[in-house]
């Protein structure tokens, strides 16, 4: 196991232009980038309007940027997503750091960050990859429920995620 000294999720807008190139640099699985994208594409996606409505965050280990996702509320959510809600979008962790709990460290994280940037929201959800089994189990042992089909996926329909918030 690798020890890492600080972990914290910074606001992309606030990152250092060495820190945005570290998200750039991201490396994802073939099969991952096929289900969530690639960073430039999560970074592109950070000019959609209205821009109060999206958020991206780089989780930082080290002052490193090692991982990076998006969060949506309002105008931006997917259909299966209503009302006080923000949904979680493209969680990647380089590959070359993944199996040393980075996402869990960023899922943790997760409803605080959301309650100080968006205090209104009530609920968190995603959707995930049936497949994705490794995923779902992390959510669901992090007090998420599985709430029934989202998205058409490759094979069937993508598990929608729902944590609510305190």
């Amino acid at each position: 196991m690798v020890a890492f000294m600080k972990s914290i999720l910074k606001k992309y807008q606030t990152l250092s232009a060495l820190q945005r190139q570290q998200v750039l640099d991201i490396e994802l699985l073939g099969e991952q980038k096929t289900l969530v994208g690639d960073a430039h594409g999560a970074v592109h996606a950070l000019t959609a309007r209205p821009a109060s409505d999206i958020q991206g965050y780089a989780l930082l280990i080290d002052d490193v940027a090692r991982g990076f996702f998006l969060l949506k509320r309002r105008s931006l959510l997917p259909r299966w997503a209503n009302g006080q809600t923000v949904t979680l979008h493209g969680l990647m962790i380089d590959r070359r750091y993944q199996g040393y709990g980075l996402g869990k460290i960023c899922l943790q994280q997760l409803p605080e960050l959301v309650r100080e940037l968006w205090p209104d929201t009530r609920q968190l959800m995603l959707a995930v990859d049936l497949g994705n089994t490794t995923a779902h189990t992390l959510y669901l042992s992090l007090g998420w429920q599985d709430y029934g089909d989202a998205d058409r996926a490759l094979v069937g329909f993508e598990r929608r995620m729902l944590l609510k918030l305190p």
